[in-house]
């Protein structure tokens, strides 16, 4: 490595040294009340069920200080993908070489295990990472209105691939698990519709599924096959009863998600773009009918939105 710097891969158990300095498990750089906080906080402390988490982390032998960091997890039921997150060079170690290091150490640690789809969140006036990133295969996915972006790296045409279900095989459907948080990040980061009203902003860099966010402010359920989360219904409370919606790329998937989650709530209602014919269809399957339609100006468009109702 460049200079005097050495690069480890840590798991658990993490060394001591590690854990007095990793800096985002201190509430004065995350605020005491960030989700991440708590979340990474847990990784430290020991395994989580169903994730393998490791830190890549880069060291000065000199003094063994710690200097730099990126985070990985990777979900039991599918290994072939990553979350990248969390990246940091101390500023003393800027311009050494020392953050592409890490970068590709944690490249080759996970090609090595058969990972062929490394996401990561970032924004866009991180310039010199998203350099680092872009000369390293990753794209940009998703960009949401207040900077932050979504980066992928993977084979063409893997994505859609990976979270198509095999026809003859069973769906099956039930709540989130925590394996299942890396592959519904995944699987939100792309824009798959012509809108996506979403109710509790299931989009770009807000980090809806993955590790922060309030799973009890909703219900939620989650179409899996073969333990691969397929799709995602959420039924969030409303003064006029529980607002529905579903997300994913297939409609059989989205179908039983949408039925598994009507099992667990009573009545409700999901409003949709006319055009989305997806998302229409896989409600219509899951015995929503179409109540009303109507024309809505949302960021400044006319946009045609259909009411369906339990």
């Amino acid at each position: 490595m460049t200079g005097d710097y050495t690069c480890h891969v840590l798991s658990h158990p993490f060394p001591e040294s590690f854990v007095q300095w990793y800096p985002y498990t201190k509430a004065e750089v995350l605020g005491e009340d960030s989700p991440w906080l708590r979340w990474l906080r847990g990784v430290l402390a020991g395994p989580i069920a169903g994730v393998s988490d490791r830190m890549v982390a880069a060291r000065r032998e000199a003094t063994g200080e710690w200097v730099g960091v990126v985070w990985l997890s990777v979900p039991h039921t599918c290994p072939e993908l990553a979350h990248f997150g969390w990246f940091l060079v101390d500023d003393s170690c800027r311009g050494t070489g020392v953050g592409g290091r890490i970068i590709d150490t944690c490249l080759d640690t996970l090609a090595a295990e058969g990972v062929r789809m490394v996401m990561l969140p970032t924004q866009l006036g991180n310039e010199r990472a998203i350099g680092m990133y872009y000369r390293r295969g990753w794209e940009l996915s998703l960009v949401d209105p207040h900077g932050g972006v979504w980066m992928v790296r993977e084979p063409a045409r893997f994505y859609r691939e990976y979270f198509t279900p095999d026809p003859a095989a069973p769906i099956d459907a039930g709540p989130p698990q925590p394996a299942d948080f890396v592959a519904l990040d995944y699987l939100l980061s792309r824009p798959a519709a012509p809108i996506r009203l979403l109710p509790l902003g299931l989009a770009g860099n807000r980090r809806f599924i993955s590790f922060t966010h309030d799973w009890e402010s909703a219900e939620h359920s989650v179409a899996r096959q073969g333990g691969r989360p397929m799709a995602l219904a959420v039924a969030a409370p409303t003064d006029e009863g529980p607002w529905l919606d579903v997300f994913g790329l297939d409609r059989r998937a989205m179908a039983v998600a949408m039925r598994a989650l009507l099992g667990r709530v009573e009545g409700g209602y999901a409003q949709v773009a006319a055009g989305d014919a997806l998302r229409r269809g896989a409600l219509e399957d899951a015995g929503l009918r179409l109540q009303s339609s109507e024309e809505r100006e949302i960021a400044g468009a006319a946009m045609g939105l259909c009411r369906y109702v339990v």
